[in-house]
């Protein structure tokens, strides 16, 4: 079978990368790839709970989208970029998995395919 990751290290909003890169992922699943999305830099901001990004920006809720690729892709958080931005696991929402360096290594080494958004 078919494997890609997308690795999104932008911010959720003010840029079209994260968004991008989810539809990527929805439609790659649709097709029978199987695709997970590693969040990473700045684009760990786009696993943050509660976000309502539809009412004060009138943009589409990012972490309502990351639910569409659950559970036949998974999300990934990349552990460090959390940790420099001072972002706790509770903040993040549930389908969320936490992944170092070592582990994001073997992925990204099983994919056959790696798009960065």
């Amino acid at each position: 079978m078919l494997s890609s990751l997308i690795i999104i290290d932008k911010a959720p909003y003010g840029h079209e990368n994260a968004l991008s890169g989810v539809y990527i992922a929805i439609a790659s699943l649709d097709k029978g790839i199987k695709s997970d999305v590693l969040l990473m830099g700045d684009g760990v901001y786009s696993a943050i709970k509660n976000q309502i990004a539809e009412k004060t920006i009138q943009y589409p809720s990012l972490t309502e989208l990351l639910y569409s690729i659950f559970p036949n892709g998974t999300l990934y958080v990349h552990l460090d970029s959390l940790i420099e931005r001072g972002i706790k696991y509770e903040d993040l929402i549930e389908i969320s998995e936490l992944i170092n360096g070592k582990s994001l290594y073997n992925l990204s080494k099983s994919k056959n395919h790696i798009i960065k958004i």
